[in-house]
């Protein structure tokens, strides 16, 4: 399907269901400066204007050529984090590498908020005077924007890019069950063992006090600064999230209790398929025994790979038949075998869907990773940090991928991973994933528009909002319930052990008194 027709029937279908005919003006709110993010929220936005909605945009990826409806308030100031990643940072990984990651979100979330917050773009927002319906906002390492929306008065959705993650739970009032629902940097699936459980746990909540800590403090921080002191916690603000849009699909990410206000979005960005240009629809094309594509994502860059890691992927994949087609962000690759083709950019989820790719060796993205339970590939993963690691456990119990860590690559471990994902029960498995991923009763797209709007309609849906988000954490965990039952039982045994005593030593004393009185 063209383009151009695939818009008009979006629009169309969007325009037939929504069954609101009323524009609002709609703000999003992007400070993360990293494009993967993004590719989330933008499929969002253009639904929105697609649908005859006013939509200005603050972030770093201003649209080349916006449609109708479209305003960009571009952000500066801040690296962009594209190719941005050396793979020598993971030739030695700490103990305990996921606390470390996340201060490096702490840092990156402070320093974008810091940015935003007194950027050109923030302050047009604010003194334009014009009276937002909604807004759209990042929740992911700092919460600083909910100022910006608490200022102008506006009920506000927030957008994950990844799976939930420990700090996103009790603003929604959505249940968090460690002993099943993995933490992020785990690496866990739903499948854990006793001792994964333990650190599940453990980590959930060192998580979320950590990011109350130190995020929240620095929010707080930054506001009041900018704003000044009448600036209301953060923590009420999170508070105030309507609901939550969240990058994630039970098929692939696993089943979690999720509340009305939380709605799985996953795959969202899976829309527009272009024609793959003469030279890649020909390579796919004339691979007989089918083709390996390989992409590390758009932060990590191959070509840092190491002389002894990058000669072991090779000649693993020079020993197949399959045709490799592999982004590489350099002109060369030494020791290129004749079955492997470069190129610094290739269209993902268009080689992913092409019949004859057979194999995805990825860093186990998010975004990758839908594309691939869309598109029904077998998964090798080699994640490096952050949700791919989850990502790669949810491929691997699923059936359709395997992990292959980056400290083990080898000849002969990348031979056993490309054996094992060539396997047709592998791509068994990644079909039945696919089959779930695609149909749904409502397309992704879809659902986030109709719920925009209801939220608008709603004054910001009051009744999908949980009386958790308002208790005490004693009382939502029924600890003050289980102290009191637990208090109960204990004096009415100690009552019963002292009635006990009194019945038996008045038995006793009485019957030493007649004894005594018979001598």
């Amino acid at each position: 399907m063209k383009p151009s027709v695939f818009l008009y029937v979006v629009v169309l279908a969007i325009t037939c269901n929504t069954g609101y005919t009323e524009s609002y003006k709609i703000l999003g709110l992007f400070p993360h400066p990293g494009i993967s993010h993004f590719q989330f929220f933008e499929p969002i936005l253009k639904g929105l204007a697609a649908a005859g909605h006013e939509v200005t945009v603050v972030s770093h990826f201003p649209n080349a050529n916006p449609p109708p409806n479209y305003v960009d308030l571009p952000l500066t100031g801040v690296e962009l984090l594209v190719n941005s990643v050396d793979l020598q940072l993971f030739e030695y990984r700490p103990a305990f590498s996921h606390f470390i990651e996340f201060f490096m979100l702490y840092d990156w979330g402070k320093q974008s908020c810091n940015n935003a917050l007194n950027s050109p773009a923030i302050k047009q927002v604010l003194e334009s005077k014009v009276q937002y319906d909604l807004v759209l906002v990042e929740q992911f390492n700092n919460d600083c924007m909910l100022g910006v929306a608490h200022l102008l008065n506006v009920p506000y959705i927030g957008l994950s890019s990844c799976p939930l993650m420990p700090w996103h739970y009790d603003r929604i009032g959505n249940p968090n069950i460690p002993s099943y629902i993995p933490a992020l940097f785990m690496g866990y699936s739903e499948k854990m063992t006793f001792s994964q459980r333990v650190a599940n746990y453990i980590t959930a909540q060192l998580f979320k006090l950590m990011y109350s800590w130190f995020s929240d403090n620095s929010a707080n921080a930054m506001l009041k600064q900018r704003f000044g002191d009448n600036m209301p916690d953060i923590k009420d603000l999170q508070k105030r999230t309507s609901m939550m849009f969240v990058n994630q699909h039970y098929s692939l990410s696993g089943p979690k209790p999720l509340t009305p206000a939380v709605v799985e979005l996953g795959g969202i960005h899976i829309q527009e398929f272009k024609e793959l240009d003469p030279t890649l629809q020909k390579l796919l094309d004339s691979a007989d025994h089918g083709v390996i594509y390989i992409s590390w994502g758009s932060m990590v860059r191959a070509e840092t790979l190491p002389e002894d890691k990058r000669n072991a992927i090779l000649s693993a994949l020079g020993s197949f038949k399959q045709q490799v087609i592999w982004k590489w962000e350099n002109e060369t690759l030494p020791n290129q075998p004749s079955n492997v083709y470069i190129r610094k950019w290739l269209p993902q989820r268009e080689i992913l869907c092409h019949p004859k790719v057979r194999v995805f060796m990825s860093h186990g993205g998010l975004l990758g990773s839908s594309e691939a339970a869309y598109c029904g590939v077998p998964v090798i993963a080699t994640p490096m940090y952050g949700d791919q690691y989850n990502n790669a456990a949810a491929l691997e119990h699923r059936g359709m991928g395997f992990v292959l860590p980056y400290e083990q690559i080898t000849r002969d471990s990348v031979n056993e991973a490309l054996k094992k994902a060539l396997d047709p029960v592998t791509m068994e498995n990644a079909k039945k994933v696919s089959f779930s991923f695609r149909n749904r009763p409502q397309s992704a797209l879809e659902t986030a528009v109709w719920w925009c709007e209801h939220v608008v309609a709603t004054g910001g849906l009051p009744l999908a909002k949980s009386y958790s988000t308002e208790m005490p954490w004693y009382s939502y965990h029924l600890l003050d319930v289980q102290i009191a039952i637990i208090t109960f039982v204990i004096v009415y045994h100690l009552c019963e052990i002292w009635l006990f005593k009194r019945i038996c030593c008045r038995g006793v004393s009485a019957f030493s008194d007649d004894k005594v009185k018979t001598n």
